[in-house]
């Protein structure tokens, strides 16, 4: 029954198969077009540094490629100002990836919902079902017909 419930709703809410198949093809053709990822952030990092009189100066804005790895925040100082574009690109570029990866999902949901969809009215609608399959009542499991 809760199958049934799925199909009706994939049936009336979503749109069709060669729809979703075009979706599809366009993201993977969108993945295929970006070159250059680069995983993190690109911040500015400010020092706070004391004079031998006491006296404190704030030097900076460094910048400062951080990211993730194995559960470690990983950060590391950009020195050439000419490399701070091209890591903003690339970054930006890793966040198109990433959401043309999260649609490419979804899309694919929407079509694996609509194969189960299909296969469940392929089974309900053809009127075989346990009563063609099962065993009868005077019948046990495991023993052959006739005794």
């Amino acid at each position: 029954m809760y199958c049934s419930i799925i199909y009706y709703n994939m049936k009336t809410a979503s749109p069709n198969y060669p729809n979703l198949e075009q979706q599809r093809q366009a993201l993977l053709r969108q993945l295929s077009d970006l070159r250059e990822l680069r995983r993190g952030s690109l911040t500015e990092q400010f020092l706070t540094v004391k004079h031998a009189d006491g006296s404190k100066v704030r030097r900076g804005p460094y910048p400062l490629l951080t990211r993730k790895d194995a559960q470690k925040t990983v950060s590391v100082r950009v020195t050439d100002p000419a490399l701070v574009p091209i890591y903003r690109q690339q970054i930006q570029t890793m966040r198109q990836f990433e959401s043309v990866v999260e649609r490419l999902v979804r899309v694919g949901e929407q079509l694996g919902d609509l194969a189960v969809a299909e296969m469940v009215q392929k089974k309900t609608s053809g009127g075989t079902g346990a009563k063609r399959r099962g065993a009868s009542a005077g019948r046990s499991h495991g023993q052959p017909p006739g005794t």
